[in-house]
């Protein structure tokens, strides 16, 4: 596929066959990327393209400094063809599923967060680095559109002031099968923790969510949606999240030893939701209310702990133990199962977490807590871990190997001095 000339969006053309559902969806009608988006989450909802067994609508968001591929490596260039090969249902082995597809450059996400999250413009210029800023987006465009993001430290400069301003896209991850099957029947199947405790699906009939206030009037008019009642969902999975690290509970040291902040820890270069979910919700919250809290001292709060996947693995734990009854975050992980990779398990109802093998297949020999090859059935996307928006810092360094080799320095700040 020619990537050159690319435009910014890409909505299947057989979701246009509504003629009355898509009339507003066509040029010259769509303004920018965040009508685009309206439109492709309207014409998911019509045609009730979902990812399997759930009520994700089937749009993949990616973003990059500039959409212009002429600006891409080649590296990104490779991951952003397979997405949009799977998204034109074109993919060997993909099947003929299609799928919408969008890349949001700067000004598109500032756009995005002016426009639906006016009150947390302020705090999200506000925060210090790039990658921040980045994290804090792939919540944000699925609080409202829902869909897929993917990439790791997308559309990231210098993480820190000590870097040059050199800025460099890392889109670096690529499906392994076609998102629409990534959740099986057998995924939704009833599981026991260590305790005997049951968990599962919710089995109402209906699932509301909340919806903002201060609605766009383009995203009412466009989608349909406008309060609580018009978003209803049947009884199915409206987020998916993937496992990171799987590691035992203290007193094993292995976790934090290998940096992780949560023995049990989640990612967020891949993850999926349908739109308005209260994880979405609540993440943006927590994090409007910690970068006003801590005003001047943000530059020196470690990326990670503050947006990246320690950040929304707080906020997932936070919601499903308290979703939930006789719930421990814990029990997500398959280091003692008996099945290689691990099984997929609901939690709070309609969040379905994925096992290692999930999102982070492939890692290799050492101390791979148990991920799988990228062949594995478990294994919907693979993560290139191509770029770093880390310097390299002696300071930052040491620590890491203190803490890795001897099991102390636990509390080395792992970022280099501003």
């Amino acid at each position: 596929m020619k990537l050159t000339g690319l435009s910014e969006w890409h909505i299947p053309q057989s979701w246009m066959e509504n003629k009355k559902a898509a009339q507003e969806c066509k040029s010259p009608y769509i303004a920018d990327i965040t009508e685009a988006a309206e439109c492709a989450l309207h014409l998911a909802l019509v045609n009730e393209a979902f990812i399997d067994n759930t009520n994700i609508p089937l749009i993949a968001h990616q973003t990059s400094r500039s959409a212009e591929p002429e600006t891409w490596s080649s590296l990104v260039r490779d991951c952003i063809e397979t997405w949009l090969l799977a998204a034109t249902g074109q993919y060997h082995g993909f099947g003929r599923a299609e799928m919408a597809w969008m890349i949001w450059d700067d000004a598109g996400v500032d756009a995005l967060v002016q426009k639906y999250e006016p009150g947390m413009y302020q705090a999200f210029s506000a925060l210090p680095y790039p990658v921040e800023k980045a994290d804090a987006f792939r919540v944000l465009v699925l609080k409202w559109f829902g869909g897929v993001v993917s990439g790791y430290c997308i559309k990231v400069s210098c993480a820190f002031k000590s870097l040059t301003s050199q800025q460099y896209a890392d889109i670096d991850s690529k499906p392994l099968t076609h998102p629409s099957t990534w959740v099986k029947a057998s995924d939704l199947d009833d599981w026991l923790d260590e305790k005997g405790n049951k968990h599962a699906h919710y089995q109402p009939e209906i699932l509301m969510h909340n919806i903002s206030d201060n609605i766009p009037a383009s995203y009412t008019s466009r989608t349909g949606i406008s309060n609580a009642e018009t978003l209803v969902t049947k009884s199915a999975v409206n987020a998916i999240f993937g496992i990171e690290a799987d590691n035992l509970p203290e007193p094993d040291d292995t976790y934090w030893r290998m940096g992780y902040t949560f023995p049990v820890q989640i990612t967020n270069w891949a993850l999926a939701m349908a739109p308005h979910h209260p994880v979405a919700d609540r993440f943006l919250s927590n994090l409007t209310e910690r970068i006003r809290a801590d005003g001047d001292a943000l530059s020196r709060i470690d990326p990670l702990d503050l947006t990246g996947p320690p950040a929304l693995t707080r906020t997932v734990k936070d919601y499903s133990e308290s979703t939930e009854s006789n719930f421990s975050w814990q029990s997500l992980s398959s280091i003692n199962d008996s099945a290689p990779g691990g099984h997929a398990k609901i939690v709070a109802g309609d969040v379905l977490v994925l096992p290692i093998t999930g999102f982070s297949p492939g890692r290799g020999r050492f101390r791979n807590m148990g991920s799988q090859p990228t062949s594995h059935p478990s294994a919907r996307l693979v993560h290139m871990a191509a770029g770093s928006w880390r310097k390299a810092d002696l300071h930052v360094t040491y620590g890491k190997l203190c803490r890795t080799v001897f099991g102390l320095c636990r509390d080395w700040s792992k970022i280099p001095d501003p």
